[in-house]
């Protein structure tokens, strides 16, 4: 294939072991770049990028979200994070919180996407997480995380996208082509 965009769409795959090593600072911008970037219905352009470095606070909003599925009695979620070493952003060095108004989900999975794929184009491991949202949409603990992230007033969260440099060589999903269907 001679398409680099569809190289890195078809080798992209979910990393769940980063080394922990920083990702360089105009990487960092040109990814929050790329998410902006990505369309949006009406180009209302309801995606607000935060990114966060702070392996201090990256490691105290994961002890958060995994004590809200234990404290949900959610033992499915519980069990699986736990099989994961608690991990929710498994040691990247880079998380893009994309707050989203308007319930904006598919703006917002759009722009998840453009980070991904731009990751993966740099040679860089990314997964997009949903886990983290109940604990900005849960009434005793949403005030406070949003306060931490700086969500903008009126903003929830949408999706975030841990980015590093893998530890670990996984392979991408196989497809299934017979979910595609043709009319012709």
């Amino acid at each position: 294939m001679s398409n680099s965009t569809l190289e890195a769409i078809f080798a992209r795959r979910s990393c769940r072991s980063f080394t922990g090593q920083k990702v360089e600072d105009e990487t960092v911008a040109n990814l929050a770049k790329a998410a902006l970037a990505a369309p949006s219905g009406n180009n209302f352009q309801p995606v607000n990028v935060i990114v966060v470095q702070d392996t201090a606070l990256l490691l105290e909003l994961e002890k958060a979200v995994v004590d809200y599925f234990v404290k949900a009695g959610n033992e499915a979620v519980a069990n699986r994070n736990k099989q994961r070493g608690n991990k929710v952003f498994y040691d990247a060095s880079t998380v893009f919180f994309l707050a989203v108004k308007n319930n904006a989900n598919t703006d917002t999975g759009i722009a998840a996407e453009n980070i991904a794929i731009a990751a993966a184009s740099l040679g860089l491991g990314n997964i997009i997480l949903g886990l983290p949202q109940p604990v900005f949409n849960a009434p005793e603990t949403a005030a406070f995380w949003k306060a931490r992230l700086g969500f903008p007033e009126g903003y929830e969260y949408g999706l975030a996208v841990a980015v590093g440099y893998a530890a670990d060589q996984g392979k991408p999903h196989e497809i299934d082509s017979g979910k595609i269907s043709y009319i012709r």
